[in-house]
């Protein structure tokens, strides 16, 4: 269930993910571009948040997909901001901004992940544990890559290569173990699942480069 908090975040990081894509559009005149966008990554961004979710409905824990902020710059326990940066929209508006429509960045957001009062383990009839572990934060976050995948593929066979492109674009730059990304929680919870997760992501780079 997706909450107006979260809601609200998802139509920003859709808005200037469409902006990022289709600046170089807007500046020669074509506003549509900014249009289709839209509609491509309200497709994205639905599926990528679909398949944490459920991911996270089956491990009984509660996900929720944020704006990436920046808030700690150093390793003391002072070293925070007394507000989080929105670091993701900051770095996707000025790149595209500077380039001229050229360099794009997709790495928006970032998924909060927290265990259910009570989890247990399916199938055990007391309850077990109720933390998340490493491996299970990875498989939420792998869950919503694997989506963004399995829709580029979707996309390509019934003819839709920009919304092929742009699912693989936008899985590609949050398998980046940077920071708060989802990559970053796939690599350490699991090396095995980054591994292959990125295997097919680039393979899948691979034909969409052949496409443009």
């Amino acid at each position: 269930m997706i909450n107006p908090k979260e809601l609200l975040a998802v139509i920003i990081a859709i808005v200037i993910l469409a902006f990022s894509n289709s600046f170089k559009s807007i500046l020669n005149g074509n506003s549509a571009h900014f249009l289709y966008s839209i509609v491509f990554f309200a497709i994205i961004l639905a599926a990528y948040m679909a398949g944490k979710k459920l991911m996270a409905f089956y491990l009984e824990s509660k996900e929720e997909t944020k704006i990436l902020t920046f808030q700690r710059y150093g390793l003391y326990e002072r070293s925070y901001l007394k507000t989080p940066v929105p670091i993701g929209i900051i770095i996707s508006f000025v790149l595209s901004v500077l380039s001229l429509g050229y360099v794009k960045w997709f790495a928006l957001t970032e998924t909060y992940i927290k265990a259910k009062i009570g989890r247990a383990v399916r199938k055990h009839e007391y309850y077990s544990y109720s933390e998340m572990t490493e491996f299970h934060i990875a498989s939420i976050s792998a869950a919503g890559i694997f989506s963004l995948l399995i829709l580029s593929f979707i996309a390509y066979l019934i003819n839709q290569p920009e919304l092929a492109k742009l699912s693989v674009y936008f899985a590609a730059f949050n398998l980046i173990p940077l920071g708060k990304l989802d990559g970053t929680r796939i690599f350490f919870g699991s090396r095995i699942l980054y591994s292959i997760l990125a295997s097919i992501a680039i393979i899948a780079l691979g034909y969409v480069w052949l496409l443009v």
